[in-house]
């Protein structure tokens, strides 16, 4: 079995390789299912990231959860450290680590953690649920301190494959939305 660096610059590769109309219309794919389901309907709180470098696009589905009276809360690092702030509108983020729009701790506050749904990025998944992230941890960490947040991956079908190289503090998604499929792991 390939190596997780092996996987996941092979994997980000064929992102990175993606045009601009195939994201589209794959990102549109995967709104569509994400928006449609139990988990985000039922849902107050969306914790989601800022997509970046050709990820799932996540602009669409902050602003669907904000006109069905939902709160946005994204992600800010800090050192080892990731928390989720409350935002209004994407205008409140700007570029932070790693050049990933951010919201400011001083003008956002900080979400609780206690329940809603994270929709998860990654590099890599497989069917089971395992992730292969951007090599810090912060969502296995985060994940692991707030259990009762609904966990679900979104990612182009190309990401998942059947299986990949996993550490018991992993922490799995329970779904996982694709432009073609959705891979339910409950």
């Amino acid at each position: 079995m390939e190596e997780k660096k092996e996987i996941r610059k092979r994997i980000l590769g064929l992102r990175e390789e993606m045009d601009c109309l195939n994201w589209w219309e794959k990102t549109a794919a995967i709104f569509h299912k994400v928006t449609a389901y139990p988990w985000f309907q039922e849902a107050n709180t969306i914790y989601c990231y800022v997509d970046f470098r050709n990820e799932v696009g996540t602009a669409d589905l902050m602003e669907k959860a904000w006109e069905m009276g939902k709160s946005v809360a994204v992600p800010k690092t800090d050192g080892e450290r990731m928390d989720f702030y409350y935002i209004r509108s994407l205008q409140e983020t700007a570029p932070g680590n790693f050049g990933v729009r951010e919201p400011d701790p001083r003008k956002c506050r900080m979400a609780d953690g206690k329940e809603g749904l994270l929709i998860l990025p990654g590099s890599a998944f497989d069917v089971k649920g395992y992730r292969i992230g951007y090599g810090k941890g912060y969502y296995d960490r985060y994940l692991q301190l707030h259990p009762e947040l609904l966990p679900m991956a979104v990612a182009f079908d190309f990401q998942v494959l059947e299986g990949i190289p996993h550490e018991a503090h992993d922490r799995r998604a329970q779904v996982i939305v694709t432009d073609k499929r959705m891979i339910e792991n409950r």
